[in-house]
């Protein structure tokens, strides 16, 4: 038999060029033509050297590695190295390769304790728990870029169906379905690893909404918009009032027969703004009168008003109004009919009077009657 010291290590050598001439070719197609090669040719040494002689064969001669490997070339119908390689591999499945190695790697070396093998297990566990949160974040990421809108949860059937969709695709990537083309699982992976690195900002995001959903709910039980006072089923967000010419009246407070003030909310203390809608449609703010202290001038009309062009959209969807913006409340009519008919221009006004003046009597005239004459004294008696 031959001695392994004089074949095994030529043979070894020659494999190896054998390897390299055919080192242009894809990995999994150098595996296939090389496969059991060290094995024939320490077949072939063993044939040569006389099964029965003892002889070593130093002089085995193996041939040309590059020919040999043309011959593997031409048996497996692949084409003839030329000068410069005519298959590369792709860049891709090299980073591939690698990637794959030190998975396999960091499996080994986790799996070489009971912990870590039993936390590993675990995560396998939760696989298909990954595969629907990668659907999801996938979706998210779509709807923000694509729908125009910061919303990580649909908000209607469609987005329903869509967010179904793109979970299901997700849950078959991660069983190893629905992956027709060869670039597939490459671009499966891509996405995966985006979906991870994206993972905490969609979180974030939805715990964000979901705290503006929470106080959206609060804002909208609480009595600021509910009105206090209603006629004809049309809540009524002011009051003017006119005197009895007409004029309009400011400042003006009101009470029901029981003197309780009359409001136009239900919650005048804790109430800030009354949303109203104008003529066009938009959205304005009434707010109470700064008059009365504590911010209740609820009872102070006509209440001012805040334009809708002056609210503040920036931190609630709802709408913030400011005091500082506040302006007095257009009229609904500049003047109405007075209740009293006006005196004409310059013309004095009529003093009313609480009582009736006295009808004059006729005048009478007096004649001028004759005062009586004195009576005459006695003739002076003549002297004697």
């Amino acid at each position: 038999m031959s001695d392994p010291a004089t074949t095994t290590q030529p043979i070894r050598d020659f494999a190896l060029a054998v390897r390299a001439a055919l080192s242009d070719l894809p990995a999994d197609d150098i595996d296939d033509l090389t496969d059991g090669l060290e094995a024939d040719l320490t077949e072939q040494a063993a044939d040569f050297a006389g099964a029965d002689t003892g002889v070593a064969a130093p002089d085995l001669e193996l041939g040309d590695p590059v020919a040999y490997a043309d011959e593997l070339r031409g048996a497996a119908g692949l084409p003839v190295r030329g000068a410069t390689p005519a298959v590369q591999v792709s860049a891709l499945r090299r980073l591939r390769a690698r990637t794959g190695a030190v998975r396999a790697g960091a499996a080994r070396r986790i799996r070489s304790t009971a912990a870590g093998a039993a936390v590993l297990d675990f995560l396998l566990v939760l696989r298909p728990l990954w595969w629907v949160l990668r659907g999801w974040v996938v979706y998210a990421v779509a709807e923000i870029f694509l729908g125009g809108a910061i919303s990580t949860v649909p908000t209607d059937p469609v987005r329903w169906l869509v967010l179904g969709s793109f979970v299901i695709l997700s849950v078959q990537w991660g069983r190893g379905r629905w992956l027709p083309w060869r670039w597939l699982p490459g671009f499966r992976t891509v996405v995966s690893v985006c979906a991870l690195l994206v993972l905490p900002l969609v979180l974030v995001l939805t715990a964000h909404q979901a705290v503006n959903a929470q106080a959206s709910a609060y804002v909208d039980s609480t009595p600021r918009s509910s009105p206090g006072l209603v006629q004809n089923g049309q809540a009524v967000t002011n009051l003017f009032a006119y005197d009895a010419n007409g004029q309009p009246l400011t400042d003006v407070q009101l009470f029901d027969q029981d003197g309780r003030a009359l409001n136009v909310v239900v919650d005048p203390a804790n109430t800030k703004y009354l949303p109203q809608l104008d003529a066009a449609g938009e959205q304005d703010m009434v707010v109470p009168s700064l008059l009365v202290p504590g911010g209740s001038g609820w009872n102070v009309y006509p209440l001012r008003l805040v334009a809708s062009a002056d609210i503040d959209y920036t931190y609630d969807y709802l709408g913030q109004a400011s005091q500082a913006d506040a302006t007095p409340a257009p009229l609904p009519f500049a003047q109405v009919r007075p209740l009293v008919d006006l005196p004409a221009a310059g013309e004095p006004s009529p003093a009313p009077s609480l009582a009736p003046s006295p009808t004059p009597s006729p005048a009478t005239t007096l004649a001028p009657t004759l005062s009586p004459e004195p009576a005459a004294s006695a003739a002076p008696v003549a002297e004697q």
